[in-house]
């Protein structure tokens, strides 16, 4: 669509219609002001929940030219990539044309043309709206629309089982794979690999690894989801200060492999001061049990549809942290969690459960549905004082008290 100047100009000389829509650009002093955030991520759900079309950047309603400075098309196309990326669900990835057309006055100026593919699922804004193209405009779709565009594309969205665009069936450690599959006879590794959801089809219709699939077996998953690892630091104190940083660690590679080193890490770190009154006896500040369940948890059931943020392990004198990017899903609460067994990532749960934890000797998931009663029991029962849930924006933040020393 729009391959030629001609059909570009064209276009502008008939006006928006189902297939294209015009916006001019405007700058402040931090960026692009205009249109505003949430007006440019409807516009690409409405495309992409539609039959697909173009966003042409640089183009006021009637079709006028005004242009984008040249060196301002790096800026907008950025810019475009982040809404798409971070207010839209599931992420949108369009295809950006740079292209010179005259103004009213002859000159040529630069414009920046956006195609958004149909979507593979249906699509929604970050806060919530389930928009589709109706013509030149875009609308709110009804409880039947979507219910009939829900069940015409498939099924709802699952992010963990959507296609990874950057990666290929190339980077995913063979290695891995046949340590955890185990190919029955007639079927190849590439149709197994269809099977169990390792790998999808894309919009163009090739095949590339899932999220899930990314995350466990290949070496470095946060080449392809920048962000899929773990921050961790060490504090002298009671406060996140870097007069107080000790020791800092980015704690990477396949997520069973990150757990466990996520472990090593508290254990490595946290005090054992001990009691000499008959033989030795250590006095460790948190039950690593429990530690290695808030670990699990936040890696299978944080939200990675959340580009560039990580989960954040923190140790302090008196405290563990463990914050996790993505609010609780569906309809869990603060006060149910303990209660209810849920996932936000149903794929990297089935490859979760079958991989044995390096430190613990058995499956990572062994216990479905019990591990914050776990983390809330064994951790009471070890410190004397209940750990904390709470939610920070969409920031899901553990606390887990330490154990007094004997000493004290």
């Amino acid at each position: 669509m729009f391959d030629t100047s001609e059909a570009i100009l064209n276009q502008l000389v008939a006006g928006e219609d189902s297939f294209a829509e015009f916006k001019e650009v405007r700058f402040g002093r931090h960026g692009v002001i205009s249109p505003a955030s949430d007006d440019m991520a409807g516009e690409l759900v409405a495309l992409a929940n539609a039959e697909g079309g173009t966003i042409f950047l640089g183009v006021d309603d009637q079709g006028s030219v005004l242009g984008i400075p040249p060196e301002r098309l790096r800026q907008v196309e950025e810019w475009v990539v982040n809404l798409a990326t971070e207010n839209c669900e599931p992420p949108i990835r369009p295809l950006f044309r740079r292209v010179m057309l005259p103004d009213a006055r002859g000159e040529v100026r630069p414009v920046l043309l956006a195609q958004v593919r149909r979507g593979l699922y249906v699509h929604r804004t970050r806060g919530g709206r389930w928009l589709i193209r109706v013509g030149s405009t875009k609308s709110d779709l009804t409880g039947d629309e979507l219910g009939r565009l829900l069940q015409e594309r498939g099924r709802r969205f699952i992010f963990d089982e959507t296609p990874v665009p950057t990666a290929t069936r190339e980077d995913l450690d063979q290695e891995l794979l046949e340590r955890h599959f185990s190919p029955p006879v007639g079927i190849d590794w590439t149709q197994l690999l269809v099977n169990a959801r390792v790998t999808v089809a894309d919009e163009d219709g090739v095949d590339r690894p899932t999220v899930a699939a990314v995350l466990c077996f290949s070496r470095e998953p946060a080449t392809y989801l920048p962000g899929a690892f773990i921050e961790a630091a060490v504090y002298r104190g009671e406060r996140r200060h870097s007069d107080d940083l000790v020791h800092p660690e980015e704690i990477r590679g396949p997520v069973n492999n990150q757990i466990d080193e996520a472990v090593d890490f508290v254990d490595r770190f946290m005090l054992k001061p001990a009691r000499k009154d008959v033989g030795r006896e250590d006095y460790p500040q948190y039950s690593l049990g429990a530690v290695q369940e808030a670990l699990v948890n936040a890696v299978a059931h944080r939200d990675y549809a959340v580009a560039g943020s990580r989960i954040r392990l923190f140790l302090y004198a008196d405290r563990l942290e463990v914050i996790s990017p993505g609010g609780l899903p569906n309809t869990v609460t603060l006060e149910s969690m303990r209660y209810r067994q849920f996932t936000r990532n149903q794929l990297l749960v089935s490859f979760l459960s079958k991989m044995k934890s390096r430190r613990a000797g058995r499956s990572f998931l062994e216990e479905r549905g019990e591990g914050v009663t776990r983390i809330i029991e064994e951790s009471t029962t070890y410190s004397g004082r209940e750990p904390t849930y709470e939610l920070h924006g969409e920031q899901l933040h553990l606390t887990i008290w330490a154990r007094s020393s004997p000493h004290q």
